[in-house]
């Protein structure tokens, strides 16, 4: 069922331009190995699909369009198809380069450069002008901006950071703010007070300086905002918000996933917010229990299909095999723990002994016996020396 987030002040009003929010779709990425492009393809259809049944008039795509700077040839083929999709059904595209993205390898073949595909990789500033049915909309699309990189849009002294250089390019744009009554912003950025979850990559600076205040976007109709994976309005403002990421990238990611439809009318003072949900994408789930009630306990059977699954053990040792008896139940199992490791490891710190020629079987026992009171088992002796050997796959195992 959608959700109206908010509606307009007026019952009766002019007709409004349909923006479909989206942002992160991280084409050619992998969760805990397993790939993800075809249910990011089930995504795509689905946008496609509803610019035709909603009568979508413009599809943002709020940055990290890729998962890494060179994609693989698949993401980038969904890209462009994606792109020649939606305008084949008749909507206009903005798109820009968000912190995983390349700029370059984000902007479009000549065989998609049509009127209405906005796709901005560049950091120059600069704002364009679209014309809808209603009216025409002033769009600033700005990519992820490094401060570094970025830092000659910094009109302030010291140190660059990510909010003046925001500021910066903002300010070379103004001036084109008086052309439309209305006016969207699309930007990749991390705004002060929102949440984060775990698959994002991180912009820390030394004091919280990857941070920009929700301010520097006042007076903008609406502000498409991309690089957070949590559906979320910053503050209470509804027109300045993260859509999320279109599936789950990691197990913090627990919220339903959707898609942003704004309404936005020919004078930019109206706006409606409806929450279309995503249909492709697994859900996750992080299950906490012995192993025992994992394999047989009934409380977790919608668990077994079509949901990715991490298992937390609360059995006091390791239990041989479990991984593979998990998998005989839950289709998407991909990370297994335990509860007793997580503990000690997150409360106390180890100090060992080490030098140069220590043997590295004694030395993890030493640990183990720090962190967990007690000797490896036979099954967990086996599972350090694998350990062990892996980690010296490229090297000589000290005698």
């Amino acid at each position: 069922m959608r959700d109206h987030c908010r509606a307009a002040s007026n019952a009766e009003r002019a007709p409004v331009m349909r923006i479909l929010h989206t942002s992160d779709w991280h084409l050619g990425r992998s969760f805990k190995r397993v790939p993800l492009l075809e249910e990011q393809c089930r995504f795509t259809d689905q946008v496609v699909d509803l610019v035709g049944s909603e009568g979508i008039d413009l599809v943002v795509v709020a940055g990290d369009v890729f998962d890494r700077a060179l994609p693989p040839v698949e993401a980038v083929e969904a890209w462009y198809g994606a792109l020649e999709q939606i305008v084949d059904a008749g909507a206009q595209v903005v798109g820009i380069a968000g912190n995983h993205d390349q700029g370059e390898r984000i902007e479009i073949p000549p065989r998609l450069l049509r009127e209405g595909v906005v796709i901005r990789g560049s950091r120059e500033p600069g704002a364009v002008m679209l014309e809808f049915d209603d009216g025409p909309l002033l769009v600033a699309p700005i990519p992820f901006l490094d401060p570094f990189l970025a830092r000659g849009l910094s009109d302030g002294e010291g140190a660059a950071t990510h909010q003046s250089v925001l500021e910066g390019w903002l300010a070379r744009v103004q001036k084109d703010a008086a052309r439309s009554p209305r006016s969207l912003v699309v930007s990749h950025a991390f705004v002060r007070g929102g949440l984060e979850s775990e698959s994002e990559r991180s912009l820390l600076q030394v004091g919280g300086a990857e941070l920009v205040d929700a301010s520097v976007y006042k007076g903008i109709s609406y502000v498409a905002l991309g690089h957070l994976h949590r559906p979320q309005v910053v503050g209470d403002n509804e027109r300045v918000a993260y859509c999320g990421s279109p599936i789950p990238y990691s197990f913090s990611e627990t919220d339903p996933k959707a898609l942003r439809l704004v309404d936005l009318s020919a004078d930019g003072t109206d706006l409606t917010v409806e929450l279309i949900p995503v249909e492709a994408g697994w859900p996750v789930v992080t299950i906490e229990d012995s192993f025992e009630n994992l394999v047989s306990d009934k409380r977790y059977v919608e668990y077994e299909k079509r949901f990715f699954v991490r298992a937390m053990l609360t059995d006091p040792v390791v239990q041989p095999g479990a991984m593979d008896r998990l998998r005989t139940r839950y289709d998407g199992i991909i990370q297994l723990g335990y509860a007793f490791l997580d503990e000690v490891a997150g409360t106390r710190r180890v100090d060992l002994d080490v030098d140069g020629g220590a043997d590295p079987r004694k030395l993890a026992d030493e640990f183990w016996e720090d962190v967990t009171g007690r000797s490896p088992t036979k099954p967990e002796g086996l599972l350090l020396d694998e350990a062990i050997r892996v980690g010296f796959r490229d090297q000589e195992v000290p005698a």
